[in-house]
């Protein structure tokens, strides 16, 4: 009994984050952009304890905008009219994301702020095949990711 509710709550779990995705550009721009640093992050040679600190920086990154998007839900299921404490909810929840997205920017200044393995990282991937192909994906992912979804 317990297996079963608890892939009743997984799949609950992954309806609400592709739910949100469909609905939420702030989301899909986040998502794009963590897809762009996860690629370049492997060309760039990251250590395992860097990219511990580069996952866990991009998940509090999505789980904040999660978040966001259920309290800005929430607060519009409850409340039709403006109401001072909803809204100090809403710009509360998105403070809360603009303060883990400036975290994250200051840990990508931490990790990949060294101009030569810049430079050697760009090279490596404008120049080799593997590269090449994420370029490509790059580009191909980063279109699909931030279109506009129907829903």
């Amino acid at each position: 009994m317990k297996n079963r509710q608890f892939l009743k709550s997984l799949i609950y779990a992954l309806q609400g984050i592709r739910d949100a995705f469909s609905r939420e550009r702030n989301l899909r721009f986040h998502v794009a952009a963590a897809n762009v640093v996860f690629v370049f992050a492997w060309f760039f040679g990251l250590t395992r304890t860097e990219w511990a600190v580069l996952i866990l920086t991009v998940s509090a990154v999505i789980s904040a905008e999660l978040f966001n998007t259920a309290v800005e839900n929430a607060v519009d299921f409850t409340s039709s009219q403006i109401q001072p404490t909803a809204k100090l909810a809403k710009d509360a929840a998105a403070g809360a994301v603009l303060c883990a997205a400036i975290a994250a920017v200051l840990v990508g200044l931490c990790l990949f702020l060294d101009i030569v393995r810049i430079a050697e990282t760009i090279q490596k991937m404008t120049t080799q095949l593997s590269g090449l192909i994420a370029c490509c994906y790059l580009v191909v992912a980063t279109v699909l990711i931030l279109r506009k979804r129907k829903g």
